[in-house]
C-alpha cells in the first residue's frame, strides 16, 4: 500500500508525470464514477486492501470486465494492477478483482508505481 499511497499522494501534490493536482472524488457507484473520468480525465481506483477486500472489491465478470470493455473503446486502458483487466481469465463467476481504470498515460504512470505491464497493450 505505500506505494499505492505514494502515486496517489503525487496526484493530488501535482507531483505526477502531468504535473497538474488531482481531486480525489467518490461518488461511490462504479458507473458513475468511471463516466466521469471518462468525461473530464482522471483515474478510477477500486483497490485491494488487506483488512476486508484482499482480492479487490469489485465483481470482475459482471463489474469491472464489462466496464473495463467499454472504458477501452472509449481510448483508456485497466488493470488489475498487474495485468490489463480484459486479459485476466476468472475462476469463477463470482470473483473479484482489484480494479484500475483512466486515460493511457494516467494509466502507464500508476503501472510504473504497482510494478505492473508498464505500457498495457
Amino acid at each position: 500500500f505505500p506505494v499505492f499511497k505514494g502515486y496517489l499522494s503525487s496526484l493530488k501534490t501535482g507531483k505526477g508525470e502531468t504535473g497538474q493536482r488531482y481531486t480525489q472524488r467518490y461518488v461511490g457507484s462504479m458507473v458513475g464514477d468511471v463516466h466521469r473520468t471518462l468525461m473530464y480525465g482522471g483515474i478510477f481506483c477500486c483497490p485491494t486492501d488487506s483488512e476486508v477486500h484482499q482480492k479487490g472489491n469489485l465483481q470482475l465478470v459482471y463489474k469491472s470486465a464489462p466496464m473495463a470493455y467499454v472504458l477501452e473503446h472509449a481510448g483508456g486502458k485497466a488493470s488489475d494492477g498487474n495485468v490489463d483487466l480484459l486479459s485476466v481469465q476468472p475462476n469463477y463467476v463470482h470473483e473479484r478483482s482489484p480494479c484500475f481504470m483512466g486515460s493511457p498515460e494516467d494509466m502507464d504512470e500508476l503501472m510504473t508505481y504497482l510494478g505492473g505491464e508498464g505500457h498495457m497493450g
